[in-house]
């Protein structure tokens, strides 16, 4: 069986979600570009395409099968973003082994005491897939493609990878992630961008403008 990537979203620190359209403006038809995305009390921003459809806390915490207890701690503790490239955007889609467009997911979120004691590389590659890609002797229908570790400014750290995996139906997601945690490893941040091989080969571009255009910046 092939291994199928997880949806799982973990909870984090509640900010406010604030979508800016941006100033950057087309010359041919004279629209925005982009969607400038981020939270000033968590201080991280990114953009995506304008016709990129974005999900904000609220659908996130629609679209959890959890209790009612759960998902009002999600909406109390958590700051995640969620994007579509579909024609026909759903949350259903995103990081899903099916989507045939690029989708993904920022989110940041409060460690908790236990998480914090021996917090390691391995579990930030671990935040939204169940298992470490990258862990000894590799895990079944995993290529790695690429890794390499982070740091930034202030004491962020953490590790960069991309990966295939090979889906239950025969296919292969192509998953991309960045993943960091600060110098006091009380927070993490994660941004994962995925879609079908060949979804991914002719969106590669725009991906990296998607990853190279987020920004984190420690308190």
């Amino acid at each position: 069986m092939g291994t199928r990537p997880s949806r799982r979203r973990r909870c984090g620190r509640a900010a406010t979600f604030v979508i800016v359209t941006a100033l950057v403006v087309s010359a041919a038809c004279g629209s925005p570009e982009y969607h400038y995305v981020k939270s000033s009390s968590e201080r991280t921003y990114m953009r995506v395409p304008r016709d990129w459809a974005l999900f904000d806390e609220e659908k996130i915490t629609e679209g959890l099968d959890q209790s009612r207890e759960a998902k009002e701690a999600y909406k109390r503790l958590a700051w995640s973003v969620a994007f579509d490239a579909a024609p026909s955007p759903s949350l259903e889609h995103v990081l899903s082994p099916k989507a045939d467009h690029p989708t993904g997911l920022v989110e940041v979120r409060t460690l908790s005491a236990a998480e914090r004691d021996g917090f390691s590389l391995a579990n930030l590659r671990s935040l939204l897939l169940e298992f470490d890609p990258l862990g000894d002797g590799g895990a079944p229908g995993v290529e790695v493609l690429g890794s390499r570790d982070v740091d930034r400014p202030g004491g962020l750290h953490g590790n960069e990878f991309v990966v295939n995996l090979k889906t239950t139906e025969g296919t292969r997601l192509k998953w991309r992630q960045i993943a960091l945690v600060d110098s006091a490893v009380r927070k993490v941040h994660v941004l994962a961008i995925s879609c079908e091989d060949d979804c991914y080969a002719a969106n590669e571009k725009v991906i990296d403008q998607v990853i190279s255009s987020w920004q984190v910046k420690e308190r």
